[in-house]
């Protein structure tokens, strides 16, 4: 049996409420258009939300809030205000081999870790890609070796993208690796903290590599702050929020949605729209529909 939800002659049924789909909403709440937003988990926030467990507050992964795009700038600090931002210095290191390498590199740290002659290997591996580079840089295995070398990609890259991913460096695409890693190289990761130290930071940081940002705002109890007050205010303006709502067919008729189907506490739900915006996986978006 199915129930239905509601009707309306315009209705915005949201996929997801995770970053993108509770900005989506948000979006149209300045507009005044209210949406039906279906969350499959118990939270929002998605993978950027914060988890409550005995008073702690524990991020899933870290999430910065640092961008390039003044609108998505101002659209936090709208959001959430400015006093609820906390400017935080950045400090990242890679674990390898028992010693921890700061990040971006700092050439005495590396030197000190990898020895005098190693790190002299590193940077002749790197000069002779510069020389002869890669001949294949699709990948992003060869796409790290150009601006690395080969040595550091050993080194790093290799054992740390696999270890994540899953996945060999050489079957990932370079355009992946290009959006994770843009701009950077041994020369930039060397000479920015170097320039830094000598002229001071950037003031333009449209500028700056994103890899090598100093400091960045940070919600004062993590990424999860952002996207509860996000979802305070849209559902303050008459959207909602439906959660244990898992999406599981997007009807279509004349080219257009016309109804969404939900698995919501085991009954199947039916949510009559006129538009969906979907952030569910796409081989999931592609099999409802």
């Amino acid at each position: 049996m199915t129930e239905t939800a509601q009707s309306a002659e315009h209705q915005v049924v949201i996929i997801g409420a995770g970053p993108a789909g509770l900005t989506a909403a948000y979006m149209l709440t300045k507009r005044g258009q209210s949406a039906i937003i279906l969350e499959a988990d118990t939270v929002v926030g998605g993978i950027s939300r914060t988890v409550v467990a005995d008073g702690w507050r524990f991020d899933i992964g870290g999430h910065r809030f640092f961008t390039k795009v003044r609108p998505v700038d101002d659209l936090w600090f709208e959001i959430l205000g400015a006093d609820e931002f906390l400017r935080r210095p950045r400090m990242s290191r890679i674990f390898y081999r028992n010693k921890l390498y700061d990040y971006p590199i700092k050439p005495l740290n590396a030197l000190r870790n990898l020895g005098l002659i190693e790190a002299i290997r590193c940077v002749i591996s790197y000069l002779w890609v510069r020389v002869r580079p890669p001949k294949d840089q699709s990948s992003l295995e060869g796409y790290i070796a150009a601006n690395y070398g080969w040595r550091l990609y050993q080194h790093f890259f290799k054992t740390y993208n696999e270890k994540v991913w899953g996945v060999p460096a050489s079957e990932l695409s370079a355009d992946w690796g290009a959006q994770r890693i843009k701009g950077m190289s041994l020369w930039s990761a060397v000479w920015e903290p170097l320039r830094a130290r000598l002229f001071g930071g950037r003031k333009d940081k449209k500028n700056q590599i994103t890899s090598l940002i100093e400091e960045f705002n940070y919600p004062k109890y993590g990424p999860g702050q952002m996207w509860e007050k996000c979802a305070e205010i849209v559902t303050d303006a008459g959207s909602t929020i439906t959660f244990g709502a898992k999406a599981k067919r997007i009807r279509i008729e004349n080219g257009r949605p016309v109804e969404v189907i939900a698995m919501v506490n085991g009954v199947e739900t039916s949510y009559p729209c006129t538009e969906v915006i979907s952030t569910m996986p796409m081989g999931s978006l592609l099999r409802a529909m």
